[in-house]
């Protein structure tokens, strides 16, 4: 039997469940090998291990994306080849290995002038970002977009997108400590969300936001619909607010995150001519998989002509991800949080 060093799950629950170990390898018949050098750490993974994917069979690799470079070919027709440097992405998770292998429509060739390190960085939050602002958030010239979060992974190029659309304002929240980075990187506008942020929120823009991109469920989701302009969209990508200590996330506590969310009344869209909208990048690209590449294509030329700045917070060993995930659950990084599989010589 084949092995690889990976980061596993054998049950839910909370950080103690993580362990890094060999771990079965599929045959390479039917897929492509690659040798990992980073894999991009993401809030999913917390929901994946503290049991919101229960359909997932035990044990399990974890994460979501990864980069390296090819080292065999199990497929008869493709154009990848060995020694190609690619992103490999599924949401089904599997990607935390030194070593993987994996079905060819799950790999994304990555462009000489990208780094690994970005490439790592660059998928889920920027194609997450790309969709929500661009496409589903169709935010345009002279107008304000509210992103909550502006300090994460995905809030942070949602700033860079947004900004290279001429006289658009940015309001961004996040806490105190993050105010200087995030401004730097483009946002007009902070706070934090504390309790007395609708308040502050109404103040600082009386006239209400164009489009607001959303990591949280429950009544703040209420609110900031609430401050949509007419015509105005917000654009739903995850319930970060429901990660709020390391225990296994139940059913019951993901099910009342999304109660208090799930009434969007259809009244008020109209009423108030408002748009409501969500994305999720993973079934997208079950969907619609060359619109999604052709996104990282842009993504790719913008980060070239350093209208992208991607920015890492830090790289942790694999043997670190704990440590890693913890960045994110405390809401500490600024910027995208690595694990690296490459081996110290």
């Amino acid at each position: 039997m084949e092995t690889s060093k990976a980061v596993v799950v054998k049950k839910f629950g909370n950080y103690d469940v993580l362990s890094v170990e060999q771990f079965e390898q599929p045959a390479l018949d039917g897929r492509i090998e690659v040798k990992v050098e980073y894999g991009g750490v993401n809030f999913a993974d917390l929901y994946t291990r503290q049991g919101l994917m229960y359909q997932k069979k035990l044990p399990f690799v974890l994460g979501m994306e990864c980069v390296g470079t090819i080292t065999a070919v199990g497929v008869e027709s493709t154009d990848l080849q060995v020694g190609q440097r690619v992103i490999c992405y599924d949401y089904h998770c599997g990607m935390y290995r030194d070593v993987l292998r994996v079905a060819p429509d799950k790999i994304y060739p990555l462009p000489d002038y990208i780094t690994f390190e970005q490439g790592a960085a660059i998928f889920v939050n920027y194609l997450t970002a790309y969709f929500s602002i661009i496409e589903l958030g169709n935010l345009k010239q002279n107008q304000t977009v509210l992103i909550i979060s502006c300090g994460g992974g995905v809030g942070w190029a949602a700033t860079q997108l947004s900004k290279n659309i001429d006289g658009v304002t940015v309001v961004g929240t996040t806490s105190p400590e993050k105010y200087p980075e995030v401004q730097k990187n483009g946002v007009d506008k902070t706070l934090t969300l504390d309790s007395d942020c609708e308040k502050n929120l109404a103040q600082m823009c009386p006239g209400g936001f164009d489009l607001i991109l959303s990591t949280y469920a429950g009544p703040l989701y209420g609110f900031l619909e609430t401050q949509l302009k007419p015509l105005g969209r917000i654009v739903l990508i995850g319930a970060n607010n429901l990660i709020q200590n390391e225990n296994k996330l139940s059913v019951l506590t993901f099910l009342k995150g999304w109660w208090t969310t799930k009434n969007v009344r259809l009244e008020d869209l109209i009423v108030y001519n408002r748009v409501a909208a969500g994305l999720h990048l993973g079934t997208l690209i079950d969907k619609d998989p060359e619109r999604v590449r052709d996104a990282l294509r842009k993504i790719f030329e913008m980060v070239k002509e350093e209208k992208l700045r991607v920015k890492i917070h830090e790289v942790l060993p694999m043997e670190r991800v704990v440590e890693a995930t913890k960045l994110l659950a405390q809401r500490k990084n600024v910027g995208k949080v690595l694990i690296s599989m490459r081996t110290e010589k």
